[in-house]
């Protein structure tokens, strides 16, 4: 039996949202943390949003998870703040939004050891706790990609990032711990944000084990590329459309998964728009059709498409940034320094020259690599490292001076 398993922990996760009700790579990850914290044994509260009457009402019942898994779930849904356009509208609605939640908190009736919040959702609750260290139970931030303290793919781009950057290093350094992506996310957290090494938990990204196929066969001659993402500039979708344009005419095909705008779209036969795929089986399907994932980012966390092409035996090529090393080498793709110039078409034609059989190793690397970063190994990672630091019934007593 695992340490924690014998005190079982309890543990409050907050988030602007939860997939499927509401889309996004915080929102897939706030999904499979809360599934399999309940399945490694710990008491959990879930408190989110939704944006629209139908989302709600599917979050309140917290349709589409494991039958099991949502009746153990203390669920709370928070209206979320209406949107609004004048700049710096993102971080006024996260904080009135961390106010609500902290207020559903102290209203919810559960008694937890730990709080988990994602993106800035801890707010308002690392405020109190600073105020009065006994008010609540010690907090962990989880902010993903920390994106404003990378690479921008413009000035407009620049500017938000600029205007991000003080709030989410201060939300870092006045949290109890930070949960981190490994290698250039963990430098942004310590060098950046100057938050203590021993405050840093490192946990990896994770994927189901649904997403891991058995083996992955010989590739066909026509070469099959994929991408997938939300129409961000960071994607750096308009370096690839270019990159793609000076291809050959035959022997590939490129597919394009997410809400990609029509003036960005490529008028080619071989160029293929499948709008967004919000069911899990005809993403597998299309990916076990594919070859090769490219994720041509300006700015990344550890990002789960990547891993899920891994899962499915696909070989990558992306951009070395954020945690994308830890997945992505030579020995399973290309690491290419940045989408603009030449690197992103070279990489993409040395695969169309790419012999099959060496298509096939890198793929079965991919593969391999992939059945390391599962959500059962990282929830229980999770717990252990709270468990460690927090063991249940006794909340830190650290002193607000030492935020």
């Amino acid at each position: 039996m695992e340490t924690h398993a014998r005190n079982r922990l309890s543990i409050a996760i907050l988030s602007d949202g939860v997939s499927p009700y509401v889309m996004g790579g915080i929102q897939r990850h706030t999904r499979m943390l809360a599934i399999h914290l309940v399945r490694a044994g710990a008491a959990v509260a879930l408190f989110h949003s939704a944006r629209t009457p139908a989302a709600i009402a599917h979050a309140k019942i917290l349709d589409g998870f494991p039958v099991d898994v949502a009746a153990s779930i203390h669920n709370v849904v928070v209206p979320y703040p209406p949107t609004g356009k004048i700049p710096g509208h993102y971080l006024r609605e996260s904080s009135r939004y961390s106010k609500q939640l902290l207020d559903a908190y102290h209203h919810a009736g559960f008694s937890a050891d730990f709080i988990y919040a994602q993106g800035l959702t801890g707010l308002a609750f690392a405020t109190a706790r600073h105020a009065s260290p006994g008010s609540l139970p010690p907090i962990g931030v989880n902010q993903h990609g920390y994106e404003m303290f990378q690479y921008a793919a413009d000035v407009k781009t620049q500017l938000q990032h600029i205007m991000l950057r003080g709030t989410f290093a201060r939300l870092a350094r006045r949290a109890d711990f930070v949960f981190s992506f490994p290698a250039r996310i963990r430098e942004i957290i310590e060098k950046q944000c100057h938050v203590p090494a021993d405050r840093i938990i490192e946990i990896p990204n994770a994927i189901d084990e649904s997403w891991i196929v058995e083996t992955r066969s010989m590739p066909a001659a026509v070469r099959r590329f994929v991408f997938i993402g939300r129409h961000e500039r960071r994607k750096g979708v308009p370096e690839l459309s270019n990159a793609i344009l000076d291809l050959p005419g035959n022997g590939w095909e490129f597919h394009f998964v997410g809400p990609i705008p029509e003036e960005l779209r490529i008028r080619h036969a071989n160029v293929i728009y499948h709008g967004a795929i919000s069911d899990t089986g005809a993403l597998q399907q299309l990916l076990d059709r594919c070859d090769i994932l490219v994720c041509p980012s300006f700015a990344e966390g550890m990002p789960t498409v990547v891993l899920e092409a891994m899962a499915r035996g696909l070989a990558i090529i992306a951009t070395d940034v954020g945690a994308t090393a830890e997945w992505v080498d030579a020995t399973n793709g290309v690491l290419i320094p940045m989408p603009c110039g030449s690197d992103l078409p070279s990489a993409i034609e040395a695969f169309l020259s790419m012999p099959a059989s060496q298509l096939h190793r890198l793929q079965l690397a991919s593969l391999t690599k992939a059945r390391k970063y599962t959500w059962h190994n990282a929830a229980n990672a999770v717990l252990q490292a709270v468990y460690t630091r927090v063991p249940p019934g006794q909340p830190s007593t650290r002193s607000a001076a030492n935020h």
